[in-house]
């Protein structure tokens, strides 16, 4: 019987060498989760694949099931490779992080619309409008809510009771919590409100926005808590905050 054949819609999102010549290529896919694939020869030829392997390309991709948890990619095709964030690094650093931030919180399970909001990340991005903080933590704050772990953000995660002037914000609990509930560190409610209407904003709308400095890394940190570990891509927008 010849190994099952799967075709979807998929967003490259990270790759790493595999042997002398193959590499693996994690993918988000529409209807099939999170995917890692080998690429057969990718490494020894310049043809194969000819450059569709690098994050944030977009493109129908063909695999087929392997061994244990790796499929064998077989053919991708109608490749989009993102353009602007070739020519700017700000805008590079944005996908690189968007990919990861998404990876980290796809599963195996489908989930089209964590899908959707990558895609919708990197129109973005190829788009005239400049994404900054508020357009990042919208992003974050969308995939969190899509993975299933929507951060609590104007009710207290512990009563339910409206956030006040007291709240802070606890990882364990799940987000803000009122100050008789929480140990962690005091967060202003109106800071996290407007965390919340970014989060019930489309990406496409959030250029033109600003996001209070405080908590402009709060859901960030909170992804690591709940994935176990950093996103190392966010070094590079740290860098860019400090040298923009």
């Amino acid at each position: 019987m010849p190994p099952a054949a799967f075709e979807d819609a998929v967003v490259v999102v990270g790759r790493h060498d595999l042997g002398e010549s193959d590499r693996i290529v994690r993918l988000v896919t529409r209807e099939h989760g999170r995917v890692d694939v080998v690429a057969r020869g990718a490494r020894r030829s310049r043809k194969r694949f000819a450059g569709a392997l690098d994050p944030g390309t977009r493109a129908i991709a063909r695999w087929q099931r392997g061994r244990g948890d790796l499929g064998t990619l077989v053919e991708l095709s109608e490749v989009r490779l993102p353009r602007r964030a070739r020519e700017d690094w700000s805008r590079l650093a944005l996908m690189t992080y968007g990919c990861e931030l998404v990876a980290a919180l796809a599963g195996p399970a489908p989930e089209p619309r964590l899908h959707r909001l990558l895609e919708a990340w990197l129109d973005v991005l190829e788009g005239e409008g400049t994404p900054g903080d508020a357009s990042r933590v919208a992003l974050e704050a969308k995939a969190l809510t899509f993975a299933g772990l929507t951060p609590s953000l104007v009710r207290c995660a512990r009563s339910g009771e409206a956030l006040d002037a007291t709240a802070r914000w606890d990882h364990d609990a799940g987000g803000g919590v009122l100050g008789r509930f929480g140990q962690g560190p005091a967060v202003d409610p109106e800071h996290l409100a407007a965390i919340d209407r970014l989060r019930r904003t489309p990406v496409a709308q959030t250029t033109d926005l600003t996001l209070p400095r405080p908590v402009r890394w709060l859901l960030s940190d909170f992804v690591r808590y709940q994935t176990g570990s950093p996103l190392k891509s966010r070094a590079s927008l740290s860098v860019e905050e400090v040298h923009p």
